[in-house]
């Protein structure tokens, strides 16, 4: 799984915020799946105004207490226009224009592909020597290649040091 490297500018995504850590995931308390759930299940992705992919959902890691064995927070959201009235319940995060590696997951089912993407992508980051920066990671999920669960594609964006 090599990443292709882009550099990004800014965006803003709105959406619901946790925090929590990767120790903390892989036990039965883990936050990550009921914030998935709690999003879709309410309803966000088609009544979040102003957005400028619709169908495009984000999973955003930021806020990173120290790197990939620390603390993080994680919003899950789409990408908004800047300035739109958004509800209280939703967080704003602005992701700043940064160089990342992006890496896309085989076909397969959700969560497993996933899991397996953060593996290579943390063995990754300790092999190639590339430094991650921490400032902001996320998943992107597309309405094509995530319409259906068991067969997804996702693209997962990790902020790196430009060279």
């Amino acid at each position: 799984m090599n990443p292709t490297i882009v550099q990004l500018g800014e965006m803003r995504v709105a959406g619901l915020k946790i925090r929590t850590t990767n120790e903390a995931e892989c036990g039965a308390n883990g936050k990550i799946g009921p914030l998935w759930h709690r999003y879709y299940e309410q309803g966000y992705p088609a009544r979040t105004p102003g957005q400028k992919e619709p169908g495009v959902v984000y999973g955003v890691y930021s806020d990173y207490a120290s790197d990939e064995q620390g603390a993080y927070s994680l919003l899950v959201g789409v990408e908004v226009e800047a300035g739109g009235e958004l509800s209280a319940e939703l967080t704003v995060k602005t992701i700043p224009a940064a160089t990342y590696a992006v890496f896309t997951t085989r076909v397969g089912p959700m969560v497993e592909i996933i899991q397996e993407a953060w593996a290579r992508i943390w063995a990754w980051a300790q092999e190639s020597g590339v430094k991650r920066t921490f400032v902001s990671d996320f998943e992107r999920y597309d309405g094509v290649r995530c319409a259906d669960p068991n067969q997804a594609q996702v693209d997962i964006y990790v902020a790196i040091e430009q060279k």
